[in-house]
């Protein structure tokens, strides 16, 4: 039978407050960036050396830059849809820019969870669905627009989650930095989520000609295909993303200033790519490596310590499932991403296989009077293969063929590629499996 202590005794065999006694680790601020129809090589990390983003490079350079990282589904309201929920778009029922309104029955989002977990959860900048925001899960939301677009001088903009829209005077992209700023500066006592969704470089554009004034036309990103694309106003587009580099340098010195960078993840991501004429089309939506690629970078304190370019095919849909493992919350109901956590942690993953789609096939699907056929892709390292909704597909080397001109003839490639997503499909209930 072991002794009986006295208070005394107990007392004087306790270890020490300052040792077993110490607080856990302080779970992790997120500061998630996200730009808008943003094409995976106008960042100079991504190799483009026509286009200045001094700021955005420095932050691949301390921690993550996927270099094949790509977007869920490439268009606005369901990227977005994607990103609160975790689920695919056919399963959010955010399907494109003309179905904005999640399903009812989901359960909370991963804001939602994040915030009752604990964390002040604030929007800035761009929304672009039906449900509010405070519906969503955010606490706050100093300066929003629930617009899908704006102007960049003197946009409307609501202050507060219940304000109304009034014009603010200034640069948009100024607008939502400084606001960004004045919150980091004087942070929540508790860990918080800040998702500061910048319009920049969606159309329409204005951005000062100081950043290209040597260049009277800058050249294409190297990858881009030079037919079709010479009409595109490169010379704005890359204006407009480097005025957005600025912007991310002064959220990033704000939260180095104030003490706060070694325990916060930076993620910054484009929320679609952008076709800037290739194969002679404009805007996303399309299966093709402009529109679903984009910039994807994970950087901070929260990310290794060691710069890492990697070519995983790691996919929007993940940043839910990375956020909620990193702050410790299990979800409710099952995520259909991947948690990033390992590329953090040790700098490498195991991801060999990333999915996008698209569902809406109507016209209104992008206001443009115009429709996209649904498909479904699977993504690897070197190869992607398609399945469009009439059943034909397509398979290509992206190593050998960038541009996604010849099709391959693999059978045997093409066949396992197939498999492996029909298995995805199969594993999220998605209504398009009588397509294989």
């Amino acid at each position: 039978m072991p002794a009986i202590l006295s208070r005394r005794d107990f007392l004087a065999a306790a270890p020490s407050s300052g040792a077993a006694l110490a607080a856990p680790p302080r779970r992790p601020n997120i500061v998630f960036l996200l730009s808008d129809d943003h094409h995976f090589q106008c960042l100079g990390a991504n190799g483009n050396q026509h286009i200045q983003t001094p700021h955005l490079d420095r932050l691949a350079s301390r921690g993550a830059l996927f270099s094949n990282g790509q977007i869920s589904t490439p268009q606005c309201n369901p990227s977005r849809g994607v990103l609160l929920s975790g689920l695919e778009s056919y399963q959010t029922g955010l399907l494109s820019n003309g179905r904005t309104a999640f399903r009812a029955g989901l359960g909370p989002t991963v804001v939602a969870q994040l915030r009752d977990s604990g964390y002040d959860t604030t929007l800035l900048g761009k929304w672009h669905i039906t449900n509010s925001p405070r519906e969503c899960g955010f606490t706050q939301a100093p300066l929003w627009t629930p617009a899908g677009s704006m102007q960049y001088r003197n946009p409307k903009l609501r202050r507060g989650l219940d304000g109304s829209d009034e014009v603010v005077n200034g640069h948009i992209t100024d607008l939502l930095t400084d606001e960004a700023c004045r919150y980091l500066a004087s942070p929540p006592p508790q860990p918080y989520l800040l998702w500061l969704a910048y319009n920049a470089p969606h159309t329409p554009w204005f951005a000062a000609p100081k950043y290209y004034e040597p260049y009277r036309h800058p050249l294409p990103p190297p990858s881009h295909p030079k037919s079709g694309a010479t009409y595109f106003d490169w010379q704005t587009y890359y204006a407009v993303v480097s005025h957005l580099d600025e912007a991310a340098g002064r959220v990033i010195d704000t939260l180095e200033k104030t003490g706060q960078w070694d325990n916060t993840l930076v993620v910054f991501l484009g929320d679609n790519g952008f076709l800037c004429g290739a194969k002679g089309l404009s805007g996303k939506v399309h299966p093709w490596e402009p529109s679903v690629r984009v910039p994807f970078i994970l950087s901070g304190g929260r990310a290794h310590k060691r710069r890492i370019v990697n070519s995983d095919p790691v996919a929007s849909i993940d940043l839910p499932a990375t956020f909620l493992d990193l702050a410790g919350i299990k979800s409710p109901h099952r995520l259909s991403g991947r948690s990033l956590r390992s590329y953090l942690d040790k700098g490498a993953g195991a991801i060999d296989e990333g999915f996008s789609v698209w569902t809406d096939g109507r016209p209104d699907a992008l206001t443009i009077n115009e429709a996209v056929e649904p498909y479904r892709l699977v993504r690897t390292r070197t190869h992607k293969y398609i399945l469009w909704e009439s059943r034909r597909d397509a398979l290509y080397d992206l190593r050998a063929d960038p541009l996604e001109e010849t099709p391959l003839s693999d059978a045997k490639l093409r066949r396992q590629l197939r498999e492996r997503l029909a298995a995805r499909m199969r594993r999220t209930a998605d209504p398009a499996r009588d397509w294989l």
